[in-house]
């Protein structure tokens, strides 16, 4: 026989096994039972954690164990919190799971909750994607958001002047300029708080898809700390609809098996990191134009890029005056300063740049812009869709 009794020593309760006179033998059977089966369990990563096991900088790390008694004494350190790093004077046969990485950001996720989507007086907000520029290009949703003539639509210039059109009710245009984008997102904070105050539908209006390098998420957040959750419309990204509206698929099968989206400017203007080049990738940057110069003698010289590499620049893609400038790593900047390419554009990188368009293509702008020089043109205009469907 055997009895068991509990220590409580101020960080965990262990329970022991103590030998009855007579039974000696047996007791010390069953307590190496328990530590062979303490030790499968540990080794198979069922083990229920204590707060101090593993430690929170634990990395991965092989242990073996000569004896059951050996692998208990492990347990038992973590579990009476003696130690903050385990060392281990064995070889490596018991991989022990690496301590699981939690901040306070993680742990604030997890609890928070979210704000109604409707104010008691009424006031709420919709988030919309406006596509590239082509109001054919919107969601059905967003078209019907836009069409309501109480609502109280807050845009960024780079909305095209054809889809502002669309909008039913009042319209207001933040200039994001460079320079003074903060400013610019602060005033659309106070337009968007004033309007919640009189009731009103609040539509925030953005290019593309405002969750690619739109900051949408910042605006999601920042509108809950209004009193509101706002509804959600995705856009058609242009990181996709824009280079092939200028003829440049992303992908394309023995060209390409593989995208990456870039944006031009990380937080605080800051250069994002250098996707290394690889021959089968296409790289799409956002919002990329105005530093196009350093951005590709970083790629050249940094990221391994062969300077005739083909790049593309679409330019206002889905507008009237869309224009494709195509040209190579090492030309592409000289091009978009002599064609003076402007924002909002697409810049594409890789093979695919060349794969759909032809001389004819170029042509077709007629005169000198018209014609494939150096290794770069210009293809202006976007197909007339309204008459190519018969309205």
């Amino acid at each position: 026989m055997s009895q068991s009794f509990a220590h409580n020593n101020g960080t965990s309760n262990m329970s022991y096994l103590r030998p009855s006179n007579g039974n000696n033998k047996s007791a010390r059977a069953l307590i190496v039972a328990s530590f062979a089966l303490t030790t499968m369990i540990t080794a198979s990563g069922a083990f229920l954690p204590h707060p101090s096991f593993p430690p929170p900088s634990l990395p991965s790390q092989r242990s073996s164990c000569s004896s059951a008694s050996s692998c208990s004494s492990i347990i038992l350190q973590a579990h009476h919190g003696q130690s903050s790093s385990l060392n281990y004077s064995h070889g490596d046969d018991v991989l022990l799971p690496p301590s699981p990485k939690r901040d306070n950001r993680t742990a604030a996720a997890t609890t928070r909750t979210k704000p109604p989507q409707r104010l008691p007086n009424g006031g709420r907000i919709t988030l919309v994607g406006a596509g590239p520029g082509l109001p054919d290009l919107l969601t059905l949703a967003a078209h019907r958001v836009l069409s309501d003539p109480d609502a109280l639509v807050v845009v960024d210039r780079l909305v095209s002047k054809e889809i502002r059109e669309v909008v039913a009710g009042e319209v207001r245009v933040a200039r994001k300029y460079p320079g003074c984008a903060e400013q610019a997102q602060e005033e659309i904070y106070e337009w968007c708080k004033g309007g919640l105050r009189e009731g009103r539908h609040v539509v925030r209006l953005k290019i593309g898809d405002p969750f690619v390098f739109g900051r949408g998420g910042e605006e999601v957040l920042e509108f809950r700390k209004f009193g509101v959750d706002p509804v959600v419309i995705p856009g058609v990204s242009a990181a996709f609809s824009a280079p092939l509206l200028g003829s440049i698929p992303v992908t394309h099968r023995g060209i390409s098996n593989q995208v990456v989206m870039c944006t031009g400017y990380g937080r605080d203007n800051t250069s994002p990191d250098l996707i290394r080049y690889h021959e089968e990738q296409t790289v799409v940057f956002l919002m990329a134009v105005g530093r196009l110069r350093e951005l590709c003698r970083d790629l050249v010289s940094k990221a391994g890029y062969p300077k005739d590499t083909p790049v593309g620049i679409v330019e206002r893609a889905g507008c009237p005056e869309q224009r494709t400038v195509v040209g190579t790593m090492d030309t592409i900047a000289d091009l978009a300063e002599r064609y003076d390419v402007k924002p909002p554009s697409t810049i594409v990188v890789g093979e695919v740049v060349n794969v759909l368009l032809t001389e004819e293509d170029y042509d077709s702008f007629g005169g000198e812009e018209g014609v494939v020089v150096g290794g770069g043109g210009v293809i202006s205009g976007v197909a007339d869709w309204q008459s190519y469907f018969g309205q």
